[in-house]
């Protein structure tokens, strides 16, 4: 998962049986128990932090995410 940080990614979470998806989040913090990431498809982007045993799948986004907060 380390490999993950301070890029783009797509990811597929669970909860409780709901799906959620975000495709191009740009992974924060990491730990044991917890992902954090902001999604940067959204016009003002949010944070978000979801349990790792919930991500179905996460790779490396192909999703170009401009010039976003400056970078």
């Amino acid at each position: 998962m380390e490999g993950f940080l301070n890029k783009y990614c797509f990811i597929k979470i669970d909860v409780l049986g709901k799906p959620f998806y975000y495709t191009c989040a740009l992974i924060s913090n990491l730990s044991y128990t917890h992902i954090s990431f902001k999604d940067v498809t959204k016009d003002i982007p949010t944070t978000h932090t979801y349990r790792i045993q919930d991500i179905i799948e996460i790779k490396l986004s192909n999703k170009n995410p401009g010039d976003i907060d400056g970078e």
